[in-house]
């Protein structure tokens, strides 16, 4: 094999990247007097503007159950994320020598038909408290501006198999997912919920957040995961478990039965990730690797999930959390955790790079 042979060959063997032109720094560690950002969360509002949410980790990065002050932080952006309002919290959690409480592990519904978002996130009082997981949520009738105050939904979501008020000691280390729900076809609002080792389960609501409930049973085996509504009408879990891959759970009657398999092609580090619908394609996000949260890569699936474009890395270097959504000029934008969690950065993916056309 001649040089030149050898050159082409090294060329088609790297991964497409995506240009570093247009990332944009969220929020830095040690800013602001917060040790870590960790946790992203990111959804186009009603009216086309981004919110992008993370936790602000005061002391360390330690997750919910640490004992240390964390707050959910928010920026807005109304241009397609080239600029930013500043960081704001949702809601400042009492943090004193009486109670201390906590708030973590953001994540987003949207509905379309009402123009309010939700934002969910994991409650964890460590002084009376200590050990038990709580649920609540906000909402926000102004894409974002405002939001109401905490609302507690943790025994409206809880499961007899998982009943709320365990201490985690006691098999009670059950949280709701960061990153993003769905609204389904017929207007439900649908999110995932998770039993550590355990697995998989549903809530969400059918009256547009008046009231939630736990939807159908759990299922075994599945960790940190994120639901998405396929072309008939099914809904399919998609979940970081062990081995490499990916855990993934389908139900055709609203949870009340599942058929899973797992996803070896899917290649993971047991890492949060996110999928979402475009059109009638599927998009997923994570750390295209089995043993390391690095090789940040999208891709794509016509098929309902069933095999995958090899994609393209939109972060070479160390990632770790992602969440997507979809633009107003139908581009992706991507939050997502970079090396040993320094940051939580913004970037946006053409339409034409998510979805290549098929080649003829």
């Amino acid at each position: 094999m001649n040089l030149k042979s050898i050159a082409a060959a090294a060329l088609a063997a790297v991964p497409a990247i995506l240009p570093a032109a247009g990332k944009t720094v969220l929020w830095k560690s040690n800013d602001n007097g917060i040790r870590v950002y960790r946790i992203p969360a990111l959804c186009t509002a009603p009216n086309g503007d981004l919110v992008a949410v993370c936790d602000a980790r005061k002391d360390h990065g330690g997750d919910l159950n640490s004992s240390q002050s964390i707050n959910i932080t928010c920026r807005r952006s109304s241009d397609g994320g080239k600029t930013w309002t500043a960081p704001a919290n949702t809601w400042t959690w009492k943090w004193d020598d009486s109670e201390h409480w906590a708030g973590s592990d953001p994540s987003f519904i949207v509905d379309s038909q009402t123009k309010k978002i939700f934002l969910f996130y994991n409650v964890w009082e460590s002084k009376k408290n200590h050990g038990v997981f709580q649920f609540y949520v906000q909402e926000s009738a102004d894409n974002g501006k405002t939001w109401s105050k905490p609302r507690d939904i943790s025994r409206d979501i809880s499961f007899p198999e998982w009943p709320f008020g365990k201490k985690q000691s006691q098999g009670g280390f059950i949280f709701i997912t960061s990153g993003s729900g769905i609204q389904t076809k017929d207007g439900t609002l649908l999110h995932t919920i998770v039993h550590v080792n355990d697995g998989n389960a549903l809530f969400g609501s059918e009256d547009h957040g008046k009231t939630w409930k736990a939807i159908g049973k759990p299922v075994k085996n599945g960790d940190e995961c994120k639901v998405v509504e396929l072309t008939d009408g099914a809904w399919m879990i998609n979940s970081r478990w062990r081995g490499g891959g990916r855990q993934i759970h389908v139900t055709r009657d609203r949870g009340a039965t599942w058929e899973s398999r797992y996803d070896s092609s899917l290649a993971d580090p047991q890492c949060n990730a996110q999928i979402m619908r475009y059109g009638d394609k599927l998009l997923f996000s994570n750390c295209k690797s089995p043993n390391r949260r690095a090789l940040l890569y999208v891709r794509a699936s016509a098929d309902n999930g069933l095999t995958w474009n090899e994609g393209f890395c939109v972060e070479p270097a160390g990632a770790a959390y992602s969440d997507m959504t979809i633009l107003p000029n139908g581009d992706i934008g991507v939050l997502y955790e970079t090396a040993g969690y320094g940051s939580i950065d913004f970037v946006t993916v053409s339409k034409k790079d998510a979805l290549p056309e098929p080649k003829m």
